[in-house]
């Protein structure tokens, strides 16, 4: 990305959170930061942010709450929350919601910041790659744009996430529509974390859930070796 990468981080812990800020600026980040979830929108809506990074339990409003509000301002906005509640609940919550990571605390500011650096990138190809080859697919009833992130069918629109469209999008790319569970981890998420294993496993019931109007189309799983999308 030729300009600075500008995010926006909302957390309401006064300590920690100006380090966090005070790192990634000397990493080369522009970082507005924000400590309750109204100011945090507030801001979202005054600036242009490549990214926000989102703490889960927060006053006036939370992080869930807030990225949905963002999202339907944007839809395509890439966010990561952080939260002290590792429980499964809480993570496929935020996965559900688009999160493009979730990291619980205590987390290393290195490690939030390469997590940062693999999504920036990540957006950064996929915007270069619609901009060189724009591509459009046809699966069962539905049309599939990666370019517009875009499902549609005869009266239906599915604005997609970055990471549900990507996930799709190596479904059909793939003359035999299978994924393997290494690959999909390694080129969607950047590695094979046992969580992003599980994270997986919740964007593939949203393909499941987005395309069940055409009875023809199955994701198929193949014995925890990845998966596989037939239209019969």
């Amino acid at each position: 990305m030729e300009t600075q990468p500008k995010v926006l981080l909302v957390d309401d812990d006064r300590t920690f959170t100006p380090l966090i800020q005070e790192y990634l600026t000397a990493k080369g980040m522009v970082v507005e930061m924000r400590h309750n979830g109204d100011d945090g929108l507030a801001a979202f809506l005054s600036g242009n942010f490549h990214l926000c990074v989102l703490d889960v339990k927060m006053p006036m409003k939370d992080g869930f709450t807030l990225a949905q509000e963002i999202r339907e301002r944007d839809a395509h906005m890439p966010f990561i929350f952080l939260s002290a509640q590792s429980e499964k609940e809480s993570r496929i919550k935020g996965l559900l919601l688009g999160a493009d990571d979730y990291i619980t605390k205590p987390f290393s500011m290195e490690e939030l910041f390469l997590r940062i650096t693999a999504i920036l990138r990540r957006v950064g190809v996929q915007q270069q790659q619609q901009r060189e080859t724009p591509q459009v697919y046809q699966v069962g009833k539905f049309t599939f744009s990666p370019t517009t992130r875009e499902l549609t069918a005869d009266g239906f629109l599915q604005k997609m996430t970055g990471t549900e469209a990507k996930l799709l999008e190596m479904f059909l790319e793939n003359e035999s529509g299978t994924i393997e569970r290494e690959q999909a981890l390694r080129r969607v998420w950047g590695d094979e974390d046992y969580l992003r294993g599980r994270s997986l496993n919740v964007y593939v019931s949203k393909l499941r859930h987005f395309l069940k109007d055409d009875p023809r189309i199955e994701i198929l799983n193949r014995h925890g070796e990845g998966y596989r999308l037939v239209v019969r």
